[in-house]
């Protein structure tokens, strides 16, 4: 079965899930007697996720205090009604209203997204969102990727680190022949340039992966020590701001045109950057509490020096010309958003 078939499939069973609740009485979206319009919200983060149990309801509940309760919204953690490679689907074409999950977990479906994945591109969730919003912004070929849906917001994590079990990892050399999860293709790229291993999986797989040796490591942002409870199969972080990994909230069409101006109006007011900087703040938060919670968990800690990381970069950098060149040949701007990328990360 390839990607698309595989895709398709997904969505099939979760369009059928849908229906069948619709069938028991639990309408999926509906607006009642009383004018109140009721949509859902799927994302893959686990229930006890700061990104479900902060940024998300606090969202919720600022969207139903400014509408004056006309608009509720449920969410549904766990990829509880779609795959997480199956969300962005789902919300186009309307199975579901609402959709949060990791742009890289539906590979090649958003190549200028991309970009944040590419080495260095910034040293916080919140630099790294606001970043990723004003290219949004700016360039038309980036909102054609999300131009299926209405875009509540984009954001970025904090910057991921290596995550090791059996072996602490200091130098290039330490690293090759490891099989380390790689959360995209951009990432598979410089880990292959570093000669180890990339083992492609969806950050929900990445425990049971470690605990069974499937990968000797996984590259991930700071925070899945606690929200996916890594700290307790790994023994070893190797610090170097490598990379980012970018999320999509966004919403069906059909749900938007639902709401109706009033409501649009009021929900324009919240989404969009300042959603982008609350998510990226509460990444940064909990990084700070997983480093620290690593450290009294007895987690080795390794920080790359500056030599060391001229080392990494040196064989990495040939990954940003693949990357744009890539996207030249596809048509898409890849110098231009770069430059610009590094011209707003100094700003």
């Amino acid at each position: 079965m390839n990607q698309k078939q595989k895709r398709f499939f997904i969505y099939l069973l979760t369009a059928l899930g849908i229906l069948l609740m619709s069938a028991c009485g639990k309408d999926v979206k509906k607006t009642n007697s009383e004018h109140k319009i009721e949509l859902d919200l799927s994302h893959h983060f686990p229930p006890n996720h700061e990104q479900e149990t902060v940024v998300v309801q606090e969202f919720i509940q600022e969207v139903r205090d400014a509408t004056d309760g006309k608009v509720h919204i449920t969410s549904y953690p766990g990829a509880s009604l779609a795959a997480p490679d199956a969300t962005y689907d789902s919300v186009a074409t309307g199975a579901i209203d609402v959709g949060l999950t990791v742009h890289s977990y539906t590979p090649n479906q958003f190549p200028l997204t991309s970009i944040m994945e590419l080495p260095f591109m910034s040293k916080s969730g919140v630099e790294g969102s606001t970043l990723l919003w004003k290219l949004y912004e700016e360039f038309p070929e980036l909102q054609e990727e999300h131009a299926e849906t209405v875009p509540l917001w984009l954001a970025t994590s904090e910057p991921g680190q290596l995550f090791t079990v059996h072996k602490q990892v200091k130098s290039v050399e330490d690293l090759k022949g490891m099989r380390i999860r790689s959360p995209s293709p951009e990432v598979n790229e410089w880990l292959t340039a570093l000669g180890a291993t990339p083992v492609s999986m969806s950050m929900t797989e990445v425990y049971e992966a470690l605990e069974r040796g499937v990968v000797d490591g996984t590259l991930g942002p700071w925070h899945t020590l606690l929200d996916h409870s890594l700290q307790d199969v790994v023994n070893y972080v190797t610090v170097g701001d490598f990379y980012m990994s970018t999320f999509f909230s966004v919403m069906s069409k059909e749900g938007w045109n639902l709401l109706g101006a009033d409501n649009q109006h009021a929900m324009t007011e919240i989404i969009g950057e300042r959603m982008a900087i609350a998510a990226g703040e509460n990444f940064d938060k909990r990084a700070e509490e997983a480093r620290k919670a690593a450290a009294e968990k007895g987690i080795r800690l390794y920080e790359l020096d500056e030599a060391e990381m001229a080392e990494w970069t040196l064989l990495m950098e040939p990954v940003i010309e693949k990357w744009i060149k890539k996207m030249e040949d596809k048509g898409l701007p890849g110098q231009k958003m770069y430059d610009r990328a590094l011209e707003l990360s100094k700003k």
